[in-house]
């Protein structure tokens, strides 16, 4: 019995870490390899910017992730509901990618309805997949299945985001899409070993039962509403500083493919030193105090920015900021996570927790889209200066939260 409880952890770990991988793939493809794409056409920042506007499917995943709950997805019902609808968002996200392959850059609309398209498929993916992952860990198991994931999740960025770019100087964007629709049959092999979660299904019912409860349950709380805020402003100015960064590299006069193994794979390696890191201070800090000193971090880490901006154009130049800043933000996420793992009732954690990440992309989305203005009205440095200001409206909540006793 022993061995098969260690076995069945085991299964349970690498689905996360696979899960992970698969969740990560799809999500740098429209916030880098379409920003080079399109900067290389000779589209201009505001039009980048614009583009993150496709993103909002992330923001707004809460308001069908109810849904997934109680329905089976068409096609693939066989597989059962949690492993059916992630068969059907890879499917999609699969068809998606090799489309774009086919498109022309200069094709603004459609490209840009295909990301929107490719966002909704993959954040539906994530909904699922959390969900997945609540009712395939043991209790005790949640926190390494978590960490897993986060490693999964950053390694799939890591292989669009970094080898992406950097196949992108000998291949080309358009056949790098396609590389990464195959990079996402990763997700139907690892169901094939991934079976569906024992845990009972809700049937289909009307819309009261179905989004209301898992609402009114979670604003039963103390403080719902300032935690709500602090959610909402944590990570802002961080998500702001972040949304720009291949163009602010490529206008500084770095290369793709410096840009590729600098900044993704060694910003990657920080950032998953950085989970670590904030996993060690919520455990021997305690969680209050690891926000704390991780909010700080990141902003600091925001000014590097500004920094880099007066450095000489060199490799180490671009390590030394983009390392930092992912450390600080792996540190914060990882913190952060589990704060708002804490917040979510455990019988409505799949539709609790799509609103609560939600409303933490919702800053990366609204405010990407005028990021491309504000860097070409107030110039890069004056931009990431104001990147870091905007992390203090999330330490004043985390001020208030502490003071109400969320953490005690």
């Amino acid at each position: 019995m022993a061995i098969d409880a260690a076995g069945r952890r085991r299964r349970s770990l690498a689905t996360s870490f696979f899960m992970g991988f698969t969740s990560g793939v799809p999500f740098l493809v429209t916030a880098t390899l379409v920003q080079a794409w399109w900067l290389e056409a000779g589209l201009d920042l505001k039009a980048i910017g614009l583009l993150a506007l496709t993103g909002l499917p992330y923001t707004f995943k809460w308001a069908w992730s109810f849904w997934l709950d109680v329905c089976d997805p068409p096609l693939f019902a066989a597989w059962g509901r949690r492993r059916g609808w992630l068969l059907l968002s890879q499917a999609a996200l699969f068809a998606g990618l090799w489309l774009l392959s086919l498109l022309d850059p200069g094709q603004a609309g459609a490209v840009s309805a295909l990301c929107l398209g490719l966002a909704f498929a993959s954040a539906t993916q994530d909904v699922v997949i959390d969900a997945y992952r609540r009712e395939d860990l043991a209790d005790a198991d949640l926190a390494p299945g978590s960490a897993a994931y986060i490693w999964g999740y950053r390694l799939g960025m890591l292989a669009v985001g970094g080898g992406g770019l950097m196949a992108a100087e000998f291949l080309g964007l358009a056949a790098v899409f396609r590389l990464t629709a195959f990079l996402l049959l990763l997700g139907p092999l690892t169901l094939a070993f991934s079976p569906e979660p024992e845990a009972p299904r809700a049937r289909p019912a009307g819309l009261a039962e179905t989004v209301w409860r898992p609402l009114a349950q979670f604003f039963k709380r103390p403080a719902a509403g300032p935690i709500l805020l602090f959610i909402f402003f944590y990570k802002f100015g961080d998500q702001l500083a972040t949304s720009l960064t291949t163009a602010y590299y490529l206008t500084l006069g770095y290369e793709k493919a410096v840009i590729g193994a600098v900044s993704k794979i060694l910003g990657t390696l920080a950032t998953l030193a950085g989970v670590a890191l904030g996993g060690w201070g919520a455990a021997r800090l305690g969680l209050r105090t690891s926000l704390w000193l991780f909010g700080f971090l990141q902003m600091l880490a925001t000014l590097g920015f500004v920094l880099l901006y007066r450095l000489p154009i060199h490799p180490a130049s671009l390590g030394l900021v983009v390392g930092g800043e992912n450390l600080a933000a792996g540190a914060g996420t990882s913190a952060f996570v589990a704060f708002m793992t804490g917040q979510t009732d455990r019988g409505f954690s799949a539709s609790q927790y799509a609103l609560l990440s939600s409303l933490m992309a919702l800053p990366r989305t609204l405010l990407s889209a005028p990021a491309g203005w504000l860097a070409e009205s107030l110039g890069w440095p004056w931009f990431y200066g104001l990147s870091a200001a905007l992390a203090l409206p999330g330490l004043v909540f985390l001020h208030y939260l502490a003071r109400r006793r969320v953490f005690a």
